[in-house]
This record gives structure tokens, sequence and C-alpha cells, in this order.
């Protein structure tokens, strides 16, 4: 391959050397009156439209494209002679090597584009061959689809081309091929970008540019190209101003308590960017899509968010109540433990004790009962056997989750022998339901059941008694005869008696 890379121009005198070169061309640029006007006019023309073109982003729509470059050729033709006598007068200043290229695009999404462009330059080599005639000019058509790299608000963005193209101009035939290309476009403004780039346009048959055949490296194609290309893209689509499609947003919320708000937008068709403000009423703002605010007092609110673009603006507003925070609920109550009993009290060893508590409090309860100290069972009315003769000291220890109480009791372990009690006279028997220490607890707990047995034909009393040295205070409901009275007494109130209620023997 051989050849100069800038074709100057030269004399009329045209060397052929055989091989596939590469050149810069020139065009021929009008030194009339009517040329500089013409290029005044098109210079006119681009300040215009750009000047005129909709403030829309160029992400989406239609867009055009005007530039220039220089012009590059690959084919079979050499350059001048060597040594032949180069023209560097006005002829030369003339013919400087520029295409002029235009585009007319539609941007598919922030990434994808599809173009139809024109190029036309002038590619003096060319004429190395041909007449005297040969006007160099050649002409290109391309249809491209483009994609573009980055975030779509980035200014800067690097993009890759590829597509078709047919060259027409040449001294033969029609040419069609391939076309590949990239640049850097670099945002101006809201609708108008600078961009930089190169491009290469390959056509078949091979002598469609040149007019000439398979060259000496059997090379079967030429190039017709723009190395170094620079000019402007503008929008040519009228912008879409944002449309606010719904607000979600709750409509009440306890003070202190975090809210969040969310405003849908015709986002695809809106021009960007896209700016979301939100006032909430209270003297605050926030920004974006999905916003959290939180109230520190209560009343009622309201909530405003606007969508504003180049475009146009819209506006949406709703409003939140906002109530005072709930107190937190109160804990459990701690369990009371009402009674502790075990009957038979005392009790002759190797034979069963009935242990019960009667519990006032928030349910549900954990039982653990203790014998001299040592864990023995659990439940609220467990039975225990003594083994060895003596006083022992029974506990039980109530738990719920407001907390725990503990209560405990003497039970008298007899030998064997031992004599029971002889049996109590008549009319000493009652039903217990508390005893407690407590004498303000104990007319509590009365009054309570005669509210609940208020039309039964029993009394409800409180009586004294000694446990353990010290002096407890039992409620009783009536007054029987024998045990058996008492006991069938319970049954008949169950209703309205604790689970725990026991048939009392009155000292």
């Amino acid at each position: 391959m051989s050849g100069s890379l800038l074709g100057l121009p030269r004399s009329r005198g045209r060397t052929n050397q055989p091989g596939r070169v590469m050149h810069l061309c020139s065009l021929n640029v009008p030194r009339s009156r009517g040329g500089r006007l013409v290029l005044l006019g098109v210079a006119l023309l681009l300040s215009g439209v750009v000047g005129t073109a909709q403030a829309q982003h160029l992400d989406n729509g239609f867009y055009g494209k005007l530039g220039a470059g220089l012009s590059g050729y690959t084919g079979d033709l050499a350059g001048p002679r060597a040594g032949a006598p180069q023209e560097f007068g006005a002829d030369a200043i003339g013919r400087l090597p520029l295409v002029a290229v235009g585009e007319l695009g539609y941007q598919l999404s922030p990434r994808w584009g599809l173009a139809l462009g024109g190029q036309a330059g002038s590619y003096v080599s060319v004429g190395n061959a041909a007449p005297a005639t040969d006007s160099y000019r050649r002409y290109t058509s391309h249809l491209l689809g483009r994609y573009t790299f980055g975030a779509p608000d980035r200014r800067v963005a690097f993009y890759l081309d590829a597509g078709l193209n047919v060259t027409a101009g040449g001294p033969t035939h029609t040419g069609i091929g391939p076309s590949v290309g990239g640049g850097i476009d670099i945002r101006a403004g809201r609708a108008v970008s600078l961009y930089v780039e190169s491009r290469l346009h390959a056509t078949v048959p091979d002598d469609a540019v040149d007019g000439r055949g398979r060259g000496a490296e059997g090379w079967s194609f030429d190039t017709v190209n723009q190395p170094l290309g620079f000019g402007l893209r503008f929008s040519l689509t009228t912008p879409t101003a944002p449309e606010i499609i719904a607000l979600d947003a709750p409509t009440e919320v306890e003070a202190g308590t975090t809210a969040t708000f969310t405003v849908t937008i015709n986002e695809e068709e809106a021009a960007r960017p896209l700016d979301r403000r939100w006032r909430f009423g209270d003297g605050t703002e926030g920004t974006g899509r999905t916003v959290t605010h939180t109230y520190r007092r209560p009343g009622t609110y309201p909530v405003t968010v606007s969508a504003h673009n180049e475009a146009g603006e819209a506006t949406a507003s709703t409003t939140i109540r906002v109530t005072r925070a709930s107190a937190p609920p109160s804990p459990p109550e701690v369990p009371w433990v009402v009674s502790l009993t075990a009957r038979p009290n005392p009790v002759r060893v190797g034979e069963p004790v009935q242990l019960r508590t009667a519990v006032e409090g928030e349910k549900p309860f954990t039982y653990q009962w203790t014998v001299d100290g040592t864990t023995a069972t659990r439940g609220s009315a467990p039975t225990y056997t003594f083994d060895r003769p003596g006083r022992h000291t029974v506990q039980v220890r109530v738990s719920n989750d407001g907390g725990t109480e503990t209560r405990s009791m003497t039970v008298q372990a007899e030998r064997r022998t031992a004599k029971r009690p002889s049996p109590q006279p008549a009319g000493l028997w009652a039903v217990g339901v508390a005893s407690m220490r407590n004498p303000a607890g104990a007319k509590r707990m009365a009054r309570r059941y005669r509210t609940r047995l208020a039309d039964a034909p029993v009394s409800v009393r409180i009586v004294e008694h000694m446990l353990d040295q010290e002096r407890h205070f039992r409620v009783v409901v009536g007054r029987y005869e024998t045990r058996a009275a008492a006991q069938k007494a319970r049954e008949t109130y169950r209703r309205a008696l604790p689970p725990e209620a026991w048939a009392v023997r009155l000292e």
C-alpha cells in the first residue's frame, strides 16, 4: 500500500500506480460570489434551527445533525507521482479535505436510536485514473442503528453505530456496503449537543468509487470515510409536560410515626430532567419519587407534590390527619396470691396432702412449689407426701409477664401413731374462698363475694385465725353443721366461688 496521506491538488498530469492506498481527499470550496452566498445561507439556516429548537432532552424523539469533517478514501489508486510538480496556489486552498454531513434520526430510548443521513465530499485522489472531467465528488446515504453508553443524564456520552450505505457519483457504478462509526456526544444545552465522530463506508463493487477494479493486493472493495468530523445535534421534538397519574399517601398516622408518600408520573413521555418536590404542610419539604416524613404534632396537614420540567408543571395534593401517639400498653398486673392452703394439716407421714393456692391477676401463671428449700412440684393444686415428721416450710412462687409473688406456709407432718384430732362440734364449718394477712384485702374480697352471692341465702364474713404464729384473715361463705354440708354448698355455688374454694373448719 503506497500513496500520500493528504492528497494536495496537483498538476493535470496524473500518475496511476498499482496498489491499494488511503488518502485524505480535498473538497472543492466554491470561490464565486454565488458559492459564498450558498455557504452563508447554510450557516444562517443552521443558526436558525439551533436557536428555535424546542427545549427537549435528547433522550427521546426526533433529532437532526449537521456537521463537517475531513474526507478519506481507501482504494486502488495511488497518489501523485513522486517528484510531480504540486500546485500550492489559490486552487489548492480552494480544495480542502472536507466532507459535509447531515442526519435525521429518532431516539427510541436513552440508549437506542435510528438515523437516516448523508455524506457529501470531494475525494481528489479518486481522479488519478478518471477523465479530467471527473469532479472527484462522491455522495453517500446511510441508514444506521446507534447505541449510546452510560447513564441517560450524563453530559458526555460515547456511542457506536453501524448500518448500510449507498455511495453514488463514481464513474462506473453505484456502490453499496456496510457502515461503521462512533463518536462522543457532549451536551451543550437542554436541546443541543456537540459531537465529534469518525465513520467508514465500505462499498462494492470494487470500481464503484474510483473506477478501478481489483488492485495489486487483491482487495475487492473501496471506502469513502470521515476520519474526523464534528457538528451539532439538536432536538426536533416538542417536549412533553409532566402528568401526575397517582398520589399514594396515608390518610391518618400517629405523631412520631414515619409516613411514606409515593407519586407516579408519566416518566416515559415527560421531558427530562424531571424534578419532583414535596411540601408536607409543616414547613418541611422533600424531593424524589418516594419520600418518608415524620410529623411531630397532631393536626391535619396538606401534602402537595409538584412535578416540573422545561415543558410545564403538574401538581397534586391530599391531606393527612395526624393523631396523638397512643400510650404504651400498661405492664401486666403482678400476680396476687389470695390464699395458700394445705389439707389436711397436720398430716400423717406417708399420706398425701393437697396443696392449693388462689391467685388474682393477669393470666397465664406459672407455679413453682418448694418444700424445705427444694423444688418439689408445679401446678396450682399439686399433692405432696412427707416422708418424715416435723414442721415443713412449703413455698409457692407464682409468676406472669408482670412479675412474681412468693407465699409460704408451714405444714405439720406427724408420725403414723399419732392420733387424729377429735371431730369438731357441729355448726363449725363454712366454705373458704380466701386467706390473707392483710385485713384490707380481706375486706375487698368479702365485698366481691357478697356481690356475687347477693341472691343466695348465705352470708359472707371474715374470720380470724392463727397460722404459723401470725394472724390471718379468712373470707368464708355460710355456716354449716358438717363438713359434708359445706362441700355440698361449695358445689351448689361453684359458679360464684373460685375454683380453689374449700370446706374450712371454723375455730
